[in-house]
């Protein structure tokens, strides 16, 4: 089943896609919603979606950026795009960015729904895989199982293909590139398969998870454990001539057919990703390995601490906090494709709240998650990891030395128009802030908000014009950029303690 995400601020879009159309019976399944891409950034490694159909226009992280980030962290990921007749701007950037299509929505319907989906289909790996091998049922029927989507399987129903008296499981990473940085996938795919047809004697059924793992499972009679483990070691080795990052791993045995879901999740999945900590290395057997080499407890990470000490600019103190985690999780071996992408996430986010321009941003985000995807060895990864880190110190070493200017021009630039209806957006667009850290920002450096100066600024201009008695307090409250008089009132007397008809007779006065 194809695995679709929707992402749209608004709900009535949303409610219209999932009745479009009988998902299931097209064969996609919806597995979840966002409002906008900022949310759908934290659902898709939780989610692990094949399509996600975006609105192009959104709040928080609208379609261009939000197409971008999921272009740059999760490439496999196919997006379409989701537009009015006046957005095609935006989209020719999403285009940019590897989306697979657009959809107008005033002419959104569901045969166009249909083909647009199919388009994207055809581009996951997973579904080339099993159209070009022709796979039965059983294949999808374990998979879904083994990935806990179903909670039951009748294991009769394997007795066709898989009725020996032993099983054993093979795993590999199959999402490898070579030195040109071309997709092994499809070769060591098709190696495979080509090599299985010569098990004889030997039952198997391949299967294939996060559409990068190939996972086969093997039923056998004891006399033909010694060939089968011969035959296993030259498959890898086979694989291994094609690409030397291959790192296979051989499962425990087991005598009974449902035992394969323990197995799987115990030996399989735990070690899959784990030539990362094996250099040197490309078949692990765990058949009589000891079990005091499991992994430890995986450590939690304070995400709120986190992004409050971001948000408030204490970026030395984050900066430890990532250094000390990503020690703890080498430590306890944790799962490298989650380490690598936690990991990502929590750069992404340490860049987003830096005064820096976008561009640069930009570039610092690619070559950091370049160098953490290409980290084939942990002695590799640390090595990144440690010049990443002093990266990151040395950006916001810079931004804070840059303090004092930037608070200049800000401040010059509401001087000169404070009589707009400013806002602290505009500030963000002027200045190409982030919205948060702009907030924080002023805050600390002039012990007030944005609106509490706005609105000093603009009292004290209209006091300078009150001391003239031609211009009516209406034009005055006008003059300053307040629209209503009675508002102006108000913040009038709230900081000076007097309403502006009495401060002007005082001055007058005097």
């Amino acid at each position: 089943m194809i695995r679709v995400l929707i992402v749209d601020d608004e709900f009535i879009m949303r409610q219209g896609l999932r009745y479009m159309m009988n998902w299931e019976q097209e064969g996609y399944e919806i597995v979840g919603e966002a409002a906008n891409g900022k949310d759908a950034l934290r659902l898709i490694e939780e989610l692990e979606p094949h399509i996600i159909i975006s609105d192009v226009v959104m709040p928080l992280l609208d379609g261009v950026d939000f197409s971008e980030a999921v272009h740059n962290l999760y490439p496999k990921i196919q997006m379409i795009i989701l537009s009015g007749y006046d957005n095609f701007e935006y989209v020719k950037h999403t285009l940019l960015n590897g989306v697979v299509d657009y959809i107008l929505k005033p002419t959104l319907n569901p045969k166009e729904l249909k083909e647009v989906l199919r388009k994207a289909t055809e581009r996951i790996p997973e579904y080339r895989m099993e159209q070009n091998t022709g796979r039965v049922s059983y294949a999808s029927m374990m998979e879904r199982y083994l990935l806990g989507m179903d909670r039951e399987l009748d294991f009769a129903q394997f007795a066709p293909i898989l009725s020996a008296s032993y099983f054993c499981l093979y795993a590999v990473n199959v999402n490898q590139e070579n030195g040109s940085g071309q997709s092994l996938s499809e070769t060591l795919i098709k190696k495979i398969e080509r090599e299985l047809q010569g098990f004889s004697n030997i039952e198997t059924l391949m299967l294939m998870f996060r559409e990068e793992i190939v996972c086969v499972i093997f039923g056998y009679e004891m006399s033909q454990r010694g060939n089968l483990r011969i035959k296993l070691e030259k498959l890898n080795g086979q694989l291994a001539v094609l690409c030397d990052s291959v790192f296979g791993v051989v499962s425990h045995s087991f005598s009974r057919l449902p035992e394969v879901l323990d197995v799987f999740g115990q030996d399989i999945m735990k070690y899959v990703d784990k030539g990362f900590y094996y250099p040197g290395k490309s078949l692990l057997i765990l058949e009589g390995k000891k079990t005091e080499e499991e992994e430890a407890q995986a450590p939690r990470f304070d995400f709120f601490r986190y992004n409050r000490l971001l948000s408030a600019r204490q970026f030395a103190e984050a900066l430890d906090m990532l250094k000390k985690y990503n020690e703890e999780v080498l430590a306890c071996r944790m799962d490298v494709y989650r380490m690598k992408n936690q990991m990502k996430n929590m750069i992404f986010q340490f860049l987003d709240l830096l005064s820096m321009e976008n561009d640069r941003k930009e570039n610092c985000r690619y070559e950091f998650f370049k160098r953490i995807d290409q980290s084939r060895y942990q002695a590799d990864y640390e090595q990144a990891m440690e010049e990443i880190m002093e990266q990151l110190r040395l950006c916001f070493e810079q931004s804070v030395l840059s303090r004092d200017d930037r608070m200049d021009k800000i401040l010059e630039y509401i001087q000169q128009n404070y009589q707009e209806n400013l806002k602290l957006e505009d500030l963000v667009t002027e200045f190409n802030f982030n919205y948060h850290y702009l907030s924080a920002y002023f805050n600390q450096q002039m012990k007030e908000g944005f609106s509490e100066y706005l609105n000093r600024i603009r009292i004290e201009k209209a006091c300078q014009m009150l001391e003239n008695e031609d211009i009516a307090i209406a034009e005055v409250s006008s003059r300053v950029g307040y629209s209503e008089q009675s508002y102006f009132c108000r913040v009038f007397k709230k900081i000076t303690g007097k309403t502006p008809s009495v401060w002007r007779r005082e001055k007058l006065n005097e």
